[in-house]
């Protein structure tokens, strides 16, 4: 934001310049040189801001087009208006605070359905999720160390042992080691784990630390050792927002950097055009005025000698004026030499801008794909699924939820590794996505459960579709270390019903893929 303001400061001083410019020459070279050199560094201003705010967008625009048709422009009273716009807010991170916001925000719903949550640490999440508004980079990195907290009391927190009798001493002691956690509550919270780092997708130092930990998980863990993991997890993306944004600071001082740069020459410009302005007016009135003497001279001057001496004199002073007036265009040409190299750091500058937006869209694309099945995650799930809970109920069709599960897929990273396990991963989500209607919309969800949202599917043709997709995975040929190896999937669907929010469609989704997988896995299961 300092950085905007800053050029916001820079664009001001430049239109002071512009404001206290010479207006009554408009066809002099000086002030076309003013007039070229503001349109391209409004116009630069535009590209660098494009999209970022509409109105910024559309006040630009409109005071390039006024620059390009007019032959004098004021800046005052558009300033305050550029001034209000760029003072609003900066929202070259904005993707980003918004990204973590859905993370956080979704991380403790599931949290929420954690078994066995103690009542003062559920009133701790329904408070925490009330008060979701996140406004800034460092208030998100807070909820985020608020949120591990949560998960780490809920990884403490295990039912109370009674002290064991004394015939019993023995017994115990062969006990192994009580878990904090049941497999389910374990298995979940990994996931989620998983999901996150899925959804970061950083570079450098910070991306292969985290990619090491997601091995880890898929490897499997001790649940004791889960809190620092999830430490280790929590710092690593505090460390790779910061250094996000240190790519975006490092940018826009840059790009102040260039501003500047091009304001000290259109200063200078400014300045040079109306010394050479103003001196080719003094040279013209010289010589009109010698012109002048002359004509009386002729008229009043009887000796011919004399007369001769003093036009000769006369011109002597002309070709002077005329020497300093060569002189003058070659200031000129120098000046339009400088503007010539203004227009190469515009270039320059545009083009770096230019870049800067291709990463951005490059980034705003990681936010919402999951980088190792290429198909959705869960922060354009929740998006999909706000718009489409909007949709049922305002035109009210048929609305249908299905989550995915691999079955006995830990057993593949066991048994054959866990680059085994990304390859069915993106296999499965290959097939699925090629498999579905244009209007269906397939995210994973987190490890090896992806959502399926399908909308004007009408329940007597929910099932059809679903178990083709079950036989499809199944037949899928799988190699894994030059053995054969068949992967199955299991199911669990429902209907949106009258009365229902997302959250509720999705237990009695998750419900239906509980029973399928404890019916036997490779079936399908819905429950209306």
């Amino acid at each position: 934001m300092s950085d905007v303001l800053s050029v916001k400061k820079k664009l001001a001083t430049v239109r002071n310049k512009l404001d206290a410019s010479d207006t009554s020459a408009s066809s002099d070279i000086g002030q076309q040189l003013e007039k070229k050199a503001s349109s391209q560094l409004i116009s630069l201003l535009s590209q660098a801001c494009q999209g970022i705010d509409s109105q910024l967008d559309a006040r630009l625009k409109q005071l390039s087009d006024d620059l390009d048709n007019s032959a004098s422009v004021r800046f005052q009273g558009r300033y305050h208006e550029l001034d209000g716009l760029l003072k609003g807010h900066s929202n070259t991170l904005r993707d980003l605070l918004a990204h973590g916001h859905r993370i956080v925000k979704s991380s403790a719903e599931s949290l929420q359905k954690v078994n066995g949550l103690p009542p003062q640490l559920r009133r701790k999440l329904s408070d925490f999720l009330d008060n979701d508004g996140a406004s800034s980079q460092l208030e998100t990195q807070r909820r985020i160390e608020q949120l591990l907290n949560f998960y780490h009391q809920a990884l403490l927190n295990k039912p109370s042992v009674p002290a064991p009798r004394t015939g019993a001493i023995l017994e115990q002691e062969v006990k192994p080691k009580e878990r904090l956690l049941d497999n389910r509550q374990h298995k979940r919270i990994c996931d989620e784990l998983q999901r996150l780092i899925t959804e970061m997708n950083y570079e450098g130092d910070v991306g292969s630390k985290l990619a090491e930990i997601r091995s880890n998980l898929l490897v499997g863990i001790e649940p004791n050792d889960l809190p620092s993991l999830c430490i280790d997890t929590i710092q690593l993306i505090i460390e790779g927002n910061r250094e996000e944004r240190k790519a975006s600071q490092e940018f826009l001082f840059s790009l102040n950097e260039s501003l500047e740069g091009v304001h000290d020459s259109v200063h200078q410009s400014v300045t040079d055009g109306k010394r050479v302005i103003s001196e080719r007016k003094t040279s013209d009135k010289e010589i009109r005025s010698t012109l002048l003497e002359i004509g009386a001279d002729v008229r009043q001057q009887e000796d011919l000698p004399a007369l001769k001496s003093t036009i000769l004199q006369r011109l002597s002073h002309i070709a002077e004026i005329f020497s300093q007036k060569e002189q003058l265009e070659n200031q000129s040409e120098q000046l339009i030499e400088r503007l010539q190299q203004m227009e190469q750091r515009l270039r320059v500058v545009n083009e770096e801008a230019n870049e800067y937006k291709k990463r951005l869209s490059a980034h705003k694309h990681k936010l919402f794909i999951d980088s190792l099945t290429q198909v959705y995650n869960r922060a354009a799930l929740d998006e999909r699924m706000e718009l489409e809970f909007k949709r049922w109920k305002r035109y009210g069709y048929s609305l249908a939820m299905a989550i995915i599960d691999i079955d006995h897929f830990k057993s593949i990273n066991d048994q054959y590794g866990h680059m085994a396990g990304d390859k069915a991963l993106k296999v499965i989500a290959r097939s699925l996505q090629n498999s579905l209607r244009d209007t269906d919309f397939l995210a994973r969800f987190g490890g090896e459960e992806f959502v399926l949202l399908m909308p004007n599917t009408s329940p007597d043709a929910l099932a059809v579709p679903l178990d083709n997709l079950r036989q499809q995975i199944k037949a899928l040929p799988f190699r894994f270390k030059d053995q054969q190896v068949s992967i199955t999937i299991s199911i669990g669907a429902t209907l949106f019903k009258d009365g229902d929010k997302p959250l509720d469609a999705f237990e009695r989704a998750d419900q239906a893929l509980y029973e399928s997988k404890n019916g036997g896995r490779d079936r399908l299961n819905v429950i209306s």
